[in-house]
């Protein structure tokens, strides 16, 4: 029974991921800008990133998946970054990638990093974000226990 509870969370959270790029797409039309310069601004979709593993023991690597779309119209580049919080808040930057998309395009992306020998126990939060021009426009997170 829970492995049947687990597939339809699953299901509805990749039917979910699939919806979210359609109805932001549909809100971007006409006027409503916000105001300033001509540039159009972007719209990027960050889906909650997965881990090579749910627990890990400092001195481990981990490795972190995730999948970055671009639901605006055009072509856009956007800065992707991968970091972490232990739960000392000790923030690491893990990655920064900038990347190039094609209106409605998805990349995945997949990093492999150690935990530091020193990072605390406890809950780590691992970060996936979108940027452009340094507006943060997406970002979700996963935690990872630190044994």
């Amino acid at each position: 029974m829970p492995s049947r509870l687990l597939k339809t969370v699953l299901s509805l959270a990749c039917l979910t991921l699939v919806a979210v790029p359609l109805s932001a797409q549909k809100g971007k039309g006409g006027g409503g800008g916000s105001g300033g310069g001509g540039g159009s601004t972007g719209c990027a979709v960050v889906a909650t990133p997965s881990l090579s593993t749910q627990t890990a023991s400092p001195g481990l690597n981990v490795g972190v998946f995730g999948r970055i779309g671009n639901c605006a119209g055009g072509r856009k580049r956007y800065t992707i970054t991968v970091s972490s919080m232990s739960s000392c808040a000790a923030e690491t930057m893990i990655s920064s990638s900038l990347i190039t998309f094609n209106g409605g395009e998805y990349k995945l992306i997949s990093i492999a990093y150690p935990i530091a020998p020193d990072t605390c126990a406890g809950p780590m939060t691992v970060t996936v974000s979108a940027y452009e021009s340094g507006n943060m426009l997406a970002s979700d997170s996963a935690v990872l226990m630190v044994q």
